[in-house]
């Protein structure tokens, strides 16, 4: 029996709100078991255009950089 957890940014959208363009970022989280799926959850952030996405996944990070300009 081997127990992992695995997080992914597996939803990325970018987003005009009033007027202002927006990353928005789904990450989810899966506790596997022998490759089967236990659990799952989602979490939800956005990113602004002012913020750090340094420490984001590269896939949202080329995003960001795409389109915020980097």
């Amino acid at each position: 029996m081997s127990l992992t957890k695995e997080v992914t940014a597996d939803k990325i959208e970018v987003v005009i709100v009033e007027g202002e363009t927006k990353v928005q970022v789904r990450t989810a989280t899966k506790i596997m078991e022998d490759g089967a799926e236990l659990s799952s959850s989602f979490h939800r952030h956005v990113i602004s255009s002012g913020d750090d996405w340094s420490s984001e996944p590269s896939n949202v990070q080329v995003i960001c950089n795409a389109v915020f300009g980097a």
